[in-house]
């Protein structure tokens, strides 16, 4: 068995309320928060020299840096996770040595994988493991959602509005006029908030197609359960998601989901929807199409696929591929299974 014993957050306040998801979910642990005192979070990484771990796992390259604090002689065996976009840039020289100097990478997607190498070419030597992430339990919060019946031609896309993250909003936005002489009742909800806000409005603003958008920004809970149970597809055709959760989390709620070939949506999506180039707008067109005219018997089947394909992003499977990578990291260190890891 694998012991967790330490959970240590640099951020988290409040040493009652641990995370609730991946290793702060596992049994057994005893959680620590550092309060974003980084002195403290450095100590507690500093304790494996005494303690010593069978493993160390940190959540982001920006914690790891602490192991290069450490001599090699006295550091024990550790892994970084690598979500996506913090790996997309140049890195400073002590990040680059956490990351070239880890026992494995772990890895979100194929894609944050690749895409991370033409950068840093010599990430795709470095012993690594892709565990996909998990979505939230739908049954925690969330009641079940109908099927068809009562959905409506609209399309609904979830995410935070960032200027250098483009999520297709302006190429959703440039097919709409052509998908509405097709389907003249179609309207598209986006709800998400930031800094690209404005600008995303004044471009609905100026469209011929503004009457059929509305931009919700944050909505509560029970709203944003709404617009799933009535909506027909999910779409967010991005430019640079490493993992992209917000399609598992639709795709629970029955909805199919539209993505982009230039991302991880295909790893996420499956069949459960259609991926495309965001760039090409015959072929955006066509996805967005294909969903909002199907019939209610192929929008049942396509829903149907859509939950079944969320199912993989459940808990207890991110948690035995997180089990088992931290085996595999322990059996290519050579290390006895002894202590926490």
């Amino acid at each position: 068995e694998i012991a967790v014993s330490d959970f240590v957050a640099l951020f988290n306040p409040d040493p009652a309320h641990p995370p609730s998801d991946g290793l702060g979910s596992l049994p057994g642990i005893r959680y620590r928060a550092c309060g974003s005192q980084r002195w403290r979070f450095a100590l507690e990484v500093g304790k494996q020299v005494f303690q010593r771990p069978s493993l160390v796992v940190h959540d982001h390259v920006d914690l790891a840096q602490c192991q290069t604090l450490i001599p090699k002689t006295l550091r024990r065996p550790y892994a970084v996770w690598c979500h996506g976009i913090e790996l997309w840039r140049k890195l400073p020289p002590r990040k680059v040595k956490a990351l070239r100097e880890a026992d494995a990478l772990f890895f979100n997607s194929a894609f944050t994988r690749q895409k991370a190498s033409t950068f840093h070419p010599w990430i795709l030597d470095c012993p690594h493991e892709v565990i996909p992430l998990c979505r939230e339990p739908l049954s925690r919060t969330k009641p079940e959602l109908p099927d068809s019946p009562g959905r409506k031609p609209w399309i609904l896309t979830v995410g935070r509005l960032l200027e250098d993250r483009p999520k297709g909003h302006a190429e959703i936005l440039a097919v709409l006029p052509r998908l509405i002489e097709a389907i003249p009742e179609l309207h598209w909800h986006i709800v998400g908030k930031g800094p690209w806000k404005d600008t995303l409005s004044a471009m609905i603003d100026n469209s011929p197609a503004r009457d059929h958008v509305t931009l919700h920004g944050f909505v509560s809970d029970a709203e944003l359960d709404r617009l799933y149970s009535e909506s027909q597809v999910f779409a967010m055709p991005s430019y640079g998601e490493g993992f992209g959760l917000v399609y598992a989390e639709a795709m629970a709620r029955g909805l199919p989901c539209v993505g982009s070939t230039l991302d991880a949506a295909p790893e996420v999506i499956g069949d459960a929807g259609t991926c495309v180039d965001p760039r090409d707008s015959d072929a955006l067109y066509e996805a967005l199409q294909q969903h909002l005219d199907a019939s209610e018997k192929e929008f049942s089947e396509m829903s149907d696929t859509a939950r079944e394909r969320s199912k993989y992003f459940e808990l207890p499977r991110f948690q035995s591929d997180l089990v088992d990578a931290i085996r595999n990291v322990i059996a290519g260190a050579s290390i006895d299974l002894q202590g926490p890891t």
